[in-house]
């Protein structure tokens, strides 16, 4: 667990800095971190970072389904290399999925031509995301003490967001190289891209430093020790929205919280210890901030994929998808 947490802090920090900071010998942590990336049960990706996101938009769509179809839709939409994640939850709507389009403006087709042609869709509702408050590659274990935290800082000037960003087929080919393994070695990583090794640190190190790409280290949920999650859906006035939001984000186990169209315009997922624990984390809500109101909820029963990543019932990864990078990437 504080080796899944220094790698979330530090997704590609090397074995011997995670030695240091975990008292470990660096190849004792070399082998912990491949016994737990075969068994699929931690991993890390890479996904568009902050200077991407106005390159493409992201559709929230809840499907409800015929009977006895649901596992079918599931399995198709997680096929698709722009389908990010997919759900299935509680209530009517059975499965919700976020996919990514170049624009709006191909949202109709998209929901014509491709949701709405799936075998067993009874009913479907979307939504634009408009704003991303908190991602869930924010959210943290609490294994680490501070002192070790601060060893996995790193060191430099921080990040800096360069705008209109354009990536060359190298760097596409690095994406779906890093989404497939965060810590391919940079010999690896030359060797696949048909490229030097220097060439390749320094393009990985400008695509992370620019915030073209952002790495990130996940677990299967069942071993986190917050094994339930839940979404919540709630009415917020347009002009509490910001400060609302800002505050939810600040909550611990709020793992995603973004502002959406439609009357219902905010969603957050939660990581709980216990379903038992969603109706007081509801109650915290309200009771915190007058200018929100829950108008629907949902546990998840199973996390069909998540970033490329195909998981099983305990949230292991038991397969991959390769990004469609070319949709937003281009140059």
């Amino acid at each position: 667990m504080e080796l899944i947490h220094a790698l979330q802090l530090s997704p590609r920090a090397s074995w011997t800095q995670l030695g240091r900071a975990l008292a470990l010998d660096p190849v004792t942590v070399a082998r912990r971190w491949e016994r737990l990336a075969e068994a699929g049960l931690a991993w890390v990706t890479c996904v568009a970072g902050t200077a991407l996101h106005s390159e493409f938009c992201m559709v929230y769509i809840e499907i409800e389904c015929v009977p006895g179809r649901l596992d079918d839709i599931a399995t198709a939409l997680s096929a698709e290399p722009h389908v990010r994640y997919v759900h299935h939850l509680t209530g009517p709507y059975g499965l919700l999925f976020v996919a990514t389009l170049r624009t709006p403006a191909e949202m109709p087709a998209y929901l014509r031509g491709t949701v709405g042609q799936l075998s067993g869709v009874r009913a479907y509702r979307a939504e634009i995301r408009t704003v991303g408050y908190r991602e869930p590659s924010r959210w943290r274990l609490r294994s680490l003490e501070q002192s070790q935290r601060r060893a996995l800082e790193p060191s430099g000037a921080p990040p800096t967001t360069v705008g209109g960003a354009r990536m060359d087929a190298v760097d596409r080919e690095l994406y779906r190289l890093l989404h497939e393994d965060g810590r391919m070695s940079y010999t690896a990583l030359a060797d696949r891209a048909g490229i030097s090794e220097p060439t390749t640190r320094r393009r990985v190190k400008r695509l992370l430093t620019h915030r073209w790409l952002r790495l990130r280290c996940e677990m299967a949920q069942s071993l986190s020790g917050w094994p339930y999650s839940a979404f919540l859906w709630a009415s917020v006035a347009p002009q509490h929205m910001e400060a609302t939001a800002r505050w939810l984000t600040a909550l611990p186990d709020v793992r995603l919280c973004c502002a959406l169209t439609g009357e219902r315009n905010l969603l957050l997922m939660v990581w709980l210890r216990s379903l038992g624990d969603l109706p007081q984390l509801e109650a915290t809500i309200t009771e915190r901030s007058r200018n929100l109101s829950i108008v629907d909820r949902a546990a998840c029963l199973h996390t069909v994929k998540q970033m490329g990543r195909l998981l099983d019932g305990e949230g292991r990864s038991v397969g991959h998808v390769p990004p469609n990078v070319g949709a937003f990437l281009d140059a």
